[in-house]
């Protein structure tokens, strides 16, 4: 049986929405301004209380009570890693973090005038089958800059943690990772992100804090923020973020760490199929294709090489491994690898005692990872190979 993963049939348009949105959705609860200290100098955030977040606008958590105590999980073994910084700033006890951004949500059409057409979306991805109960993942991602041809694109490394099914329109997911989207943050940085819905990408759901949903408990760590330093094509170094998604029996809520850092959770009740456990995860990269010049697009995905240039130059996630219903740590059941086009690729699936790891990317347009030699080069050879053969006989 072929095997095709759900994010195939996910609606490939996105909309950008007016930054006044947000503060909207609060009820303009007091803010301080804050400048993230660490990272760009011309990022702003406003603290906010933590009970006027806008998770709380959401009709389902009028009456939440915020979750202050959960079950941990226990990991096996990790791997010295070079963690990356998470953008973050210091807002005062009881309050959270909230960037000033212009909002994505990638679920509708562009209102620009320059693009009718639809937007492409292209993976190279692992998944598990649909036959597990899963209730979490920890995944390392070492993160990269990479190219994104057109300002309308994006291109990001992330996990998916769904339950439920596109053509049944109940379709729920948690997704985490970096992106870089000029659209969004007005840059080329990669970021951390967060975003999730219950219906199959429709009605529900949102990126980092712009729509209600997610309840951020840290009063550090910027959804949205930029991370730094960054790995580099050649470099001995690289530089990753670790993201662990679990679910706490107690609670059912979905709990979100950001290396050492709980972010916060998604409350069991934004969800139908995920309200007890997920029936599948992928992990990996995509990219978004406008065709804006009428060919593939360059945009990079991952470190902008192929995964068969391996550590030091590809991008990868590793240590990766799956969170049982006892929230213990468990090997990767069975893993399925797809990758949509020859512009970007995924390879070297392992897995062993300490998670799996794979390396995936790709340069877009221009490059592709079939192994055909180029006209012009075959040429060579075939002269050089004619010219030997008429030296033998002479």
């Amino acid at each position: 049986m072929i095997h095709i993963p759900f994010f195939i049939l996910l609606p490939p348009w996105f909309l950008v929405r007016p930054s006044s949105s947000l503060s909207h959705s609060v009820g303009e609860p007091k803010r301080s301004l804050y400048s993230a200290s660490t990272m760009a100098s011309d990022e702003s955030h406003y603290c906010i209380g933590i009970h006027d977040q806008p998770a709380f606008s959401h009709p389902l958590l009028k009456n939440h009570t915020i979750q202050k105590s959960l079950t941990g999980t226990r990991a096996k073994s990790e791997w010295p890693t070079y963690e990356a910084h998470v953008s973050k700033v210091k807002c005062p006890v009881d309050t959270i973090p909230v960037q000033i951004v212009t909002a994505l949500d990638h679920r509708a059409k562009p209102q620009t005038g320059t693009i009718n057409r639809s937007y492409q979306h292209e993976y190279a991805t692992v998944a598990t089958d649909r036959l597990e109960k899963l209730y979490g993942t920890i995944a390392t991602i070492n993160v990269w800059e990479p190219v994104v041809e057109n300002s309308g694109e994006l291109s990001l490394a992330q996990m998916w943690i769904t339950s439920g099914d596109c053509e049944t329109k109940d379709l729920n997911t948690i997704e985490v990772g970096w992106q870089v989207c000029e659209v969004f943050y007005k840059d080329n940085k990669p970021r951390l992100f967060i975003y999730w819905t219950s219906d199959t990408y429709n009605t529900t759901g949102g990126y980092n804090l712009h729509d209600p949903g997610f309840v951020q408990t840290s009063s550090e760590v910027v959804l949205g923020g930029a991370i730094s330093p960054l790995s580099s094509i050649g470099g001995r170094r690289q530089f990753e973020i670790t993201i662990l998604v679990w679910k706490d029996p107690r609670s059912g809520n979905w709990w979100l760490r950001v290396g050492t850092d709980l972010a916060g959770y998604w409350p069991r009740e934004l969800f139908t199929t995920l309200g007890d456990h997920a029936g599948k995860i992928d992990w990996g990269g995509e990219i978004i294709d406008s065709e804006s010049f009428g060919r593939h697009t360059k945009t990079q995905m991952g470190s902008g090489r192929f995964p068969q240039e391996g550590f030091g130059n590809a991008s990868y996630f590793r240590n990766i491994q799956v969170v049982d219903h006892t929230c213990n740590f468990q090997p990767t059941p069975e893993l399925f690898t797809h990758a949509d086009t020859p512009y970007y690729d995924i390879k070297n699936l392992h897995r062993d005692e300490l998670g799996t790891h794979f390396f995936f990317g790709g340069p877009g347009f221009g490059h592709r990872h079939s192994g055909v030699v180029s006209l012009s080069l075959s040429q060579f050879f075939l002269y050089l190979c004619f010219s030997f053969f008429i030296i033998i006989i002479i």
